[in-house]
């Protein structure tokens, strides 16, 4: 990591006059422009202009001394504090400004995240940007990763509903325990979440190896609403089954009673 401070203070906006003359004042000051040009490096031609431009950002003060004019820095924990709050106040009013710029696309995007680590760290921002409620579906080994942004949830009371294979701790949550049949026990043991966040975005996870996992995230309304309805109606499947298995297939129509067959057949067998 680079330690040199005239870097870092061009990374914020300084010219390398501007923080080479800033970081000489902080070493010695009150000093004459004639003085600080020769501690700094800056040129003498230029160096008026660079204090001029370093009084006007409130990095530096002008004093007289004994009939001449001589400088001195503003404190470096002061002046960082301020520009610090310049910088938020910049940011938060450009934020809104660029917001209201934005026309709304046509076009429903879907992003593709790579690694698994970048897919949990997707995961838990949308967790804490909730604000009224979570669907999330997932096995109990991925469950402890996002606990603490799951609770935190809860405190901020948005609605948190996790299904899983097994229970799990979540003090204030609801926890539905979905039994999983065994054909599909492949499929979900390489999911590893469908996350829903006030009906707004979609991320889907996959473990594709021991190492290697990706996602996709959307915002759109369609695939926002066919995750959800997934999540919420297929923890009920077995009651469903149930029913069918006394009642039969006479419900179903003729080209999916194949597909409902197969499925009662897994729940009687398991």
């Amino acid at each position: 990591m680079n330690s040199d401070p005239v870097d870092k203070l061009v990374k914020l906006g300084f010219s390398e006059y501007e923080a080479k003359a800033y970081v000489a004042l902080l070493r010695e000051s009150p000093v004459t422009g004639y003085q600080l040009s020769k501690q700094s490096g800056v040129p003498r031609s230029m160096i008026y202009e660079v204090l001029g431009k370093l009084t006007a950002r409130g990095a530096a003060m002008t004093l007289r001394k004994g009939g001449a004019t001589k400088y001195a820095p503003v404190p470096a924990a002061e002046f960082l504090d301020q520009l610090h709050r310049e910088h938020e106040e910049l940011i938060f009013s450009l934020k809104d400004d660029l917001a209201a710029l934005t026309s709304a696309s046509d076009l429903e995007y879907v992003w593709n995240i790579e690694g698994h680590e970048n897919i949990m760290a997707k995961a838990e921002e949308m967790i804490r940007q909730a604000k009224a409620r979570i669907y999330l579906a997932l096995l109990p080994v991925t469950f402890p990763a996002l606990q603490p942004a799951l609770e935190e949830a809860i405190r901020r009371r948005v609605r948190v509903v996790v299904y899983t294979t097994s229970d799990l701790d979540l003090p204030g949550g609801q926890v539905v325990v979905a039994p999983v049949f065994e054909d599909a026990r492949d499929r979900v043991e390489g999911l590893m979440l469908i996350l829903v966040v006030d009906r707004e975005e979609v991320l889907i996870g996959e473990r594709l190896t021991a190492t290697q996992a990706r996602a996709s995230w959307t915002s759109s309304p369609l695939l926002v609403f066919i995750a959800e309805h997934h999540l919420r109606t297929d923890p009920y499947l077995p009651q469903v089954l149930a029913c069918l298995e006394d009642r039969g297939l006479d419900l179903i129509q003729e080209e999916d009673r194949e597909l409902f067959a197969h499925a009662l057949e897994s729940h009687i067998n398991g």
